[in-house]
C-alpha cells in the first residue's frame, strides 16, 4: 500500500530508534534498546488478554495507530500529528499530555511497535508492541508489553502503573467492544 500514510517512515525524535523489519512469518520479541555505556537494567510491563473477538476486528482497531481513544478508556483524545499520521498526540482523561510514534507494523503478524516522543513519566528509551494472535474464528489473545529505562530505581512501581493502568484497563475494554 504505497499511499498508505501508516506505511511511511516516521520522522524519529532525538530517543527513537528505527525497527529493524520482521521477515513475513516471523515473529520478533520486544527488545530493550542497548546501551553499552549505560549498564543500568530495563524495566517490562505486560498484560495478556484473552478475548471473545475475532482477531482481524481486534487488529483493525489496535492497527489505527492514531484512534487509541476510540477504545481505551483512560485516553481522552488521541490525534495524529499534523504531518504524520505514524505519530499521535494523545491526552488522558487526568490531563497528561503524550506524544507517541509508530515505528512498526506487520499486519500479517498483527504486530505494532511505537516509543514514547514526548511524556512526563521519569524513563528513557520507552519501546511498546502490541500483538493479536487468533484464538480460533471467533476468539483471539492481545499481549501488550512495554520495556523502557527508569530514571531511578528498578521501575518496578511505573512498570505495574502502566500494566494495571494503561495495558489491562485498555485490553478489558478491547475486548468488551463489539459485545451487545
Amino acid at each position: 500500500m504505497p499511499n498508505d500514510p501508516q506505511h511511511q517512515n516516521p520522522q524519529p525524535g532525538r530517543d527513537l530508534q528505527q525497527a529493524q523489519p520482521a521477515l513475513p512469518g516471523q515473529r520478533r520479541e520486544p527488545q530493550a534498546p542497548q546501551h553499552p555505556q549505560h549498564p543500568q537494567r530495563y524495566a517490562e510491563a505486560r498484560a495478556h488478554r484473552v478475548m471473545d473477538r475475532a482477531a482481524d476486528a481486534v487488529w483493525r482497531e489496535v492497527r489505527d495507530f492514531p484512534a487509541l481513544a476510540a477504545w481505551h478508556p483512560g485516553i481522552a483524545s488521541s490525534t495524529a500529528h499534523p504531518g504524520n499520521p505514524r505519530v499521535r498526540d494523545l491526552v488522558t482523561t487526568d490531563g497528561i499530555r503524550l506524544t507517541e510514534a509508530l515505528h512498526a507494523v506487520d499486519d500479517t503478524l498483527m504486530t505494532l511497535e511505537y516509543g514514547f516522543v514526548a511524556h512526563p513519566f521519569p524513563l528513557t528509551d520507552y519501546r511498546a508492541r502490541m500483538e493479536v494472535r487468533p484464538e480460533g474464528d471467533t476468539r483471539c489473545s492481545v499481549t501488550w508489553t512495554a520495556a523502557f529505562r527508569p530514571a531511578e530505581g528498578d521501575g518496578a512501581a511505573l512498570a505495574a502503573q502502566f500494566e494495571a493502568g494503561v495495558f489491562v484497563v485498555g485490553l478489558e475494554a478491547l475486548g468488551a467492544r463489539g459485545r451487545s
